[in-house]
């Protein structure tokens, strides 16, 4: 047993591939790049190392008396090329990491080494990941959050630190936000496209694990960045620190590494949003409305985390892994509402109505969106021979806060309006009024509002292993976890009018502020005009009794609700070297979901909120897993995996809630009898090693996807509003292609080539939607295409990389985007970004960067029924950042 490092900066090398030579016998590194065999007979031993891009070595190893040893290896970086070893620069040694973990996986895996995050411009692991093939990203205000894995939607993917599922800290969903977690946080990024019977089953496209770093020996790494944001009015400076630092003491057996990371961001956006009516007579299409909007937002991002862990012995090993993270949004919204634009015949009218409307706060004159996330875990590894015992025990939680989130809403009705629609891609509305609130005219408080929201999800997990040596080639493992899941979402929502609403607007109209700026970004023809001050907006003394009548809104509160899940699993599975090429993997894994919902239903006749406590429910999914490896030659692996996973439902879908939100004409409904989504998958991959740290892969991935999940949009019978409730929508299909290159040119010293390109064919059938089960519909969340390329040019102490991603676009998968009719389906649009980075290295210890982001100015867009009717369109510009390394 022993360790294996990079010779030149210490750290670990998970994926070696450790060998007896003459033997059968081997293992391979761990992402701390410890490795252990066990059962060797003689006294004395030759151990062969090998790894892609470094250079190989064998070692005459002597047992002591217990038949033990411990070997701790350093490899040297470099290619062996004829009888000279050629040095591996900093980019391949990256590259040459990812390629190593994947090849020796014994499922289909896709891997990010740390030394690859740092070669991208990518501030959270979100937008790590979009570089992975089959994966395309969802942003939120210019950054990768939610990702979409093989054409499934991100609820159909699991996200996990240090191999423990982590909670959401979404009010409504399971999907992990991922701009929480700092790129520069993890040690590697890992993606399971196929799972085995030892891990948890609830990721149908794939599951992300973020590796924290691992202890080593002395690493002291210091980085230090700034720039800013290019968006007129709402951009202003980044600033970026983090740090390492790493070391072993007690004579090795203690390993301790802390790291740390705070950025603040100071961006927005500028965003047109529209909905447009069709005339079920004539097919005319109308705009019914329009939103111009403005974002000033600051993004305070922290983490913290370490890792310990403590060998007693060879046999006997403890380990602490804890994270946390901190995300701060002090956001400031500044929206135009142009309203009440259409008749029942959908005609236009000749008079309509304007909204101004602000989203602020009291800290900062803003509204505060806090979001924490914590993972710890503590786990021990235990040897007793043949035997292998393996514990771990995590507590994870999520949260999300946002106090004093406040809105004021002036309007000004009868307003003569022009539109103009000869381009549905950017459609304007004009009124009188576009200018903004000014004092003169007849604008009147619509509404005055503030929320106070938490929501927290919170895990506990426990899971027990037993790996057994049956023979050399023949091993079992069996175990269990048992996961306790809380979560719940607690909001007070109060509505406030003026005691005296003429005084009130008198001091609104001595209270303005205009965001506008000379450049809009969907266009100078949109006006962006007058609202109220959000330092006025932020200062109000809501609580007044004097100042103004205070009302609790139940129909908001409708929204309140307590989750519990447990779920408890067991497994078996056995490993068969059949042959020196051909490995065989088979077991089964049973999963028993017990699920129980609190919640509110909201009687809008009467205004009353009366509790409901939903039935337990409880469901068993039993699922089997075969796979195989086999090798072809030395450099070429082709893998096969049939397997079963499955997707439950988010929490509040789930919950029997019934919310009527009556200024918006708007109703929302749970459905306590969902069932969870299952998916029967069948994946084919081979990879084949090129030399000099090259890789190409290609494979074929099938999906049978039964009770999928859709919000449906109805209308109420009784009110006329939306209804909106989570439905089984049917059954459906994934088909895919997914090939991959990285390689580096002949024709130029230093210039690499990363492309990767997936094809996904998906279709709902027995669709269980009224009025569209004889629609061909691709599954939501589902791009057609998807495509990302990288070039890099290393030479000497210069690194240079230009990388582009492109997904098609897709039926949106969030809540009601499949409508009563095609032409209400929502579309996020096609997408193509590229970005620009490069280091420079001034010795061993020191190295400067650069980063350009969004060097197309991409936005980000949604459209209705047809790709020329847009939807929402939201612009962020360009970001750039400058900074300096320190590695000690």
């Amino acid at each position: 047993m022993g360790t294996i490092v990079d010779k030149n900066d210490k750290l670990p090398l998970p994926g070696v591939a450790v060998r007896v030579k003459g033997t059968s016998l081997g293992a391979v590194t761990d992402q701390s790049g410890r490795y252990r065999i066990d059962n060797i007979g003689s006294d004395s031993v030759v151990i062969s190392v090998s790894y892609i891009g470094y250079v190989g070595e064998e070692y005459p190893v002597s047992m002591n008396r217990l038949k033990s040893a411990i070997l701790n290896i350093s490899l040297t970086p470099g290619l062996v090329v004829g009888q000279e070893i050629v040095v591996v620069g900093e980019q391949l040694k990256g590259q040459a990491k990812a390629i190593n973990q994947q090849i020796k996986s014994d499922n289909i895996t896709n891997v990010i080494a740390a030394d690859q995050i740092g070669k991208f411009p990518d501030d959270n692991a979100g937008d790590a990941l979009k570089r992975i093939p089959g994966i395309s990203v969802f942003n939120d205000q210019g950054e990768a959050r939610f990702i979409h894995i093989r054409g499934t939607e991100p609820r159909f993917n699991s996200v996990m630190i240090n191999g423990e599922r982590i909670p959401s800290a979404e009010a409504e969903t399971r999907t992990v936000q991922l701009d929480l977690v700092p790129a520069d946080m993890l040690q590697t990024i890992e993606v399971n496209k196929t799972l085995t019977p030892d891990m948890d089953a609830d990721a149908i496209g794939g599951s992300v694990n973020l590796i924290t770093m691992a202890p080593s020996e002395r690493r002291i790494s210091i980085t230090a960045g700034g720039g800013a944001n290019l968006i007129e009015g709402s951009g202003g400076p980044r600033s970026k620190f983090s740090g390492v630092y790493g070391n072993r003491f007690m004579d090795g057996k203690l390993g301790v590494v802390v790291a740390g990371s705070y950025e603040d961001n100071h961006f927005g956006s500028d965003d047109i949003e529209a909905e447009w009516k069709r005339s079920g007579t004539t097919g005319q299409i109308n705009l019914d409305s329009q939103q111009v909007r403005t974002y000033d937002i600051e993004r305070l991002r922290k983490s913290l985390s370490t890792t310990l862990d403590y060998r007693f012995n060879e046999n006997h090993t403890l380990k602490f892994s804890g994270i946390s993270n901190w995300r701060n949004d002090w956001e400031q919204r500044y929206r135009t509402t142009y309203t009440s634009l259409l008749d029942d015949d959908n005609n236009y009218l000749d008079k309509g109505e304007i909204r101004m409307q602000n989203k602020g706060g009291t800290d900062k004159d803003a509204r505060l969106e806090e979001q924490r996330m914590m993972s710890y875990s503590l786990g021990g590894e235990h040897h007793f021979g043949k035997l292998e015992v393996d514990w771990q025990a995590a507590y994870s939680k999520a949260s999300q806060e946002k106090p004093n989130e406040r809105y004021i809403d002036i309007r000004e009705k009868k307003q003569p309006f022009t539109v103009d629609v000869s381009d549905p891609g950017k459609p304007l509305v004009i009124m009188d009024a576009s200018s903004g609130i000014a004092s003169g005219g007849d604008w009147k408080l619509k509404s005055l509002t503030e929320e106070h929201e938490y929501t927290e999800d919170i895990d506990k997990a426990f899971g027990l292993d037993f790996k057994y040596d049956l023979a050399d080639r023949l091993k079992l493992k069996a175990g269990g976890k048992i996961r306790y899941k809380k979560k719940m979402s607690d909001n007070d929502y109060y509505e406030y009018t003026p005691v005296d609403e003429d005084a009130f607007m008198n001091e609104v109209y001595n209270h303005l502020y205009s965001p506008s700026k000379k450049h809009y970004l969907p266009g100078d023809q949109y006006v962006v005009g007058s609202y109220v001050d959000p330092a006025f907006l932020g200062n109000l003394d809501l609580n007044n009794a004097a100042l103004f009548d205070k009302a609790t809104a139940l129909a908001e509160l409708a929204g309140n609700y307590t989750a519990k899940e447990d779920v408890k699993a067991a497994y078996g599975m056995m490993t068969w070297d059949a042959t020196d090429k051909l490995r065989l993997i088979g077991g089964v894994r049973m999963e028993h979901t017990s699920n129980q919902y609190d919640a509110f239903v909201y009687d809008a006749d009467a205004d009353t909120l009366t509790p409901v406590h939903g039935a337990r429910e409880d469901y068993t999914n039993v699922l089997p897993h075969l796979s195989l490896r086999y090798k072809l030659d030395s450099f070429t692996n082709v893998r096969l995996a049939y397997t079963h996973s499955l997707a439950r439902p988010n929490y509040f879908d789930l919950a029997p809630y019934r919310q009527i939100l009556a200024d918006d004409e708007e109703i929302y409904v749970g459905n306590p009898s969902l069932k969870a989504t299952l998916s029967k998958n069948f994946d084919i991959m081979i990879d084949r090693y090129l030399g000099s740290v090259s890789l190409v892969s290609i494979g074929y991935f099938h999906k049978s996807i039964s009770d999928f999940i859709v919000t449906q949009k109805s209308t109420d019978p009784v009110t006329s509003y939306e209804l909106y409730q989570p439905v089984n929508g049917g059954d459906g299909s994934i088909n895919g292609l997914e090939a991959s290159a990285q390689f580096q040119l002949p024709f130029l010293k230093g210039l690499g080539l990363y492309l990767n390109y997936t094809y996904t064919g998906s279709k709902i059938k027995h669709f269980n939607i009224e009025g569209r089960d004889g629609d061909d519909l691709p599954l939501p969340g589902s791009p057609k295409h998807t495509f990302n390329t990288s070039v890099s040019y290393e030479t000497g102490p210069l690194g240079l990389r230009l990388s582009g991603n492109y997904h098609s676009d897709f039926i949106d998968s969030e809540e009601g985007a499949i409508g009563e009719n095609a032409w209400e389906d929502r579309y996020y649009d096609s997408s193509f970004t590229l970005d620009f980075n490069g280091t420079y290295r001034f010795s061993k210890q020191a190295q400067m960067f650069f980063e350009i982001s969004n060097l197309t100015n991409q936005p980000m867009r949604f459209y209705q029924g047809e790709k020329k009717y847009v939807a929402q369109e939201e612009w962020y510009d360009r970001r750039f950042m400058l900074g300096l390394k320190m590695d000690f």
